[in-house]
């Protein structure tokens, strides 16, 4: 008989084993996330935390069109990864405090093992067809990998063809459509440089070393975390960010201003804050005030970042009823029978609901008269932080419907206007939270226990075996947390819910690189100058 043991199967069993993987997104229910917050700041990634990052890597690829006069991507791609490698080494020697530069951890080690006089940037950067290590995998290193894609939806980066037919990276040229292009910031960021420290980089580039020496003069330069703020560059990364979403965009009924209206949006919540910088803060004040009032309506973007939000709390309260789930099966430490483990599951999920509405529980207790009992003022933040503070399964998992059920209460009328701005904006996905809400909505006339119920089995289990599977696809790899087997559901591995990262992180770093904002997250004078602009 077939044994499957830790996804490996054992002898006899025709077919080959897989691979468990943590994975994310085990609901795929935050990809409506993903997509609002990619149109709401555009140009910016999770990734792309380092404001600096964008004018050196323009200026770079100005500076290999100098300097080379030929060339493919192969070659184009070394220059970019030996120059990377260069700022990781400079970077982590002299400000090792400072975060998300690229390669600062293979860069942290090369300064702990150096044994020489100076590193041998070649051997460290250069990708071939060995397996020895270098700083990153990606061919065109980290700019390929994750700055070109914001930096291209900037307008800033494009792709040309040689003479030979190779395509490679090049900057934006200048044109009155936008206010920022590619060779206008490597300008700017070249005039920061001296003909001499030019020299010393592309001798170092060239010839794959990095000397000890040349360090403290290098850092001077090409700091990647400092700008300053009275030169072009500065003003420039502020005209960038501050321009239309799309900057090559050229029919005026499709300009959008999103990112624009998102930082003036979170400086004005600042100044209204005591000049405290808190990107959560303006999300639930965005969340409170919904799609606005008939004489005061929200503008897009803010109903936008409410639209993250609801999607936040419905794929969180998913997210706790499916760790609920995982971890009462655990408790049973074997395989349960399917339907009896959800239907008694179920039913002391309910007990607890009803105690906590003080309503005595009864078989027959329809979903809409709880949420009659549900306060109108009640806080979907408190309901989260009980959440996070729950260890006990059928608790955690009381407080998961709760909070899908103050979703559709405190929402209900707006659900339709949302799906609506949704499909327009084009960030409407499977799993998105209006559909999802909606079926508190269908149920209002059904007992709750049956509500519970087949919530558990059809949004949460088998919304799971259906998600892993197509994430797995035709490879080997797979995310399952359980297995079913002839009706009886196995423990595989637990998931604890989780929020998405709105790309505000991201921003909160580049306003603090531009000075914007100090390291307590307090706003400086310069903000005045973005909120005049």
């Amino acid at each position: 008989m077939a044994v499957l043991q830790k996804g490996k199967s054992k002898y006899p069993f025709w077919g080959a084993s897989i691979n468990l993987i943590t994975g994310l997104d085990p609901l795929g229910l935050q990809t409506t996330s993903e997509a609002t917050y990619a149109t709401m700041l555009p140009g910016v990634s999770n990734l792309t935390n380092r404001i600096r990052y964008y004018g050196f890597y323009c200026w770079l690829l100005d500076f290999y069109f100098k300097t080379e006069k030929k060339g493919n991507s192969k070659e184009q791609y070394r220059f970019i990864r030996r120059a990377e490698l260069i700022i990781a080494i400079i970077m982590q020697s002299q400000r090792k405090g400072v975060q998300q530069i690229t390669g600062s951890n293979f860069a942290s080690n090369l300064l702990n093992t150096i044994t020489g006089n100076h590193f041998d940037i070649a051997e460290g950067a250069d990708k071939d067809d060995s397996e020895k290590d270098v700083y990153w995998k990606y061919p065109s290193g980290a700019f390929g990998q994750y700055y070109y894609g914001a930096m291209q939806a900037l307008s800033l980066i494009i792709t040309a063809v040689n003479e030979d037919g190779d395509v490679i990276y090049n900057i934006s040229q200048p044109h009155p459509r936008q206010k920022v292009s590619g060779k206008q910031l490597a300008d700017a960021f070249e005039n920061s440089l001296t003909p001499q420290i030019k020299e010393l980089l592309y001798s170092n580039i060239k010839k794959g070393k990095l000397y000890q020496s040349d360090i403290p003069e290098l850092i001077k330069y090409f700091a990647i975390d400092t700008i300053e703020t009275k030169n072009d560059e500065w003003r420039l990364y502020v005209e960038m960010l501050l321009d239309k979403d799309e900057p090559s965009q050229e029919v005026e009924e499709l300009f959008t201003f999103h990112r624009r209206e998102t930082i003036l949006s979170l400086l004005n919540s600042a100044v209204q804050n005591g000049k405290d910088y808190d990107w959560y803060k303006f999300l639930l004040e965005c969340y409170q005030k919904k799609l606005g009032t008939s004489s005061q309506p929200e503008t897009e973007t803010n109903i936008g970042w409410y639209c993250y939000q609801l999607n936040e709390y419905w794929q969180y309260s998913c997210g706790t009823i499916f760790w609920a789930v995982l971890q009462h099966l655990y408790d049973f430490q074997q395989d349960q029978y399917l339907p009896s483990f959800v239907k008694k599951f179920s039913s002391s999920i309910t007990k607890e609901i009803c105690k906590e509405l003080k309503q005595s529980t009864q078989p027959t207790t329809l979903v809409s008269e709880i949420l009659s009992l549900i306060a109108d003022t009640t806080d979907e933040e408190q309901t989260k932080k009980e959440i996070d503070e729950t260890k006990d399964p059928v608790l955690a998992a009381k407080n998961g419907f709760m909070l899908l059920l103050q979703l559709f209460k405190n929402n209900k009328e707006q659900l339709h206007p949302l799906k609506e701005f949704m499909c327009r904006k084009r960030t409407e996905r499977d799993g998105n939270m209006v559909d999802g809400i909606l079926t508190v909505h269908i149920a209002e006339k059904e007992a709750l226990q049956e509500f519970v119920e087949q919530f558990i089995i059809r949004k949460i289990i088998y919304r799971h075996s259906m998600v892993a599977l197509r994430k797995m696809g035709n490879g080997s790899q797979t995310t399952h947390k359980f297995f079913i087997e002839e009706q009886y559901i196995r423990f595989i591995d637990i998931f604890p819910p989780r929020n998405t990262s709105p790309r505000m992180n991201a921003l909160q770093n580049i306003m603090f690189d531009l000075q914007v904002i100090n390291d307590q997250r307090v706003l400086s004078p310069l903000h005045k100058k973005l909120l005049i602009d």
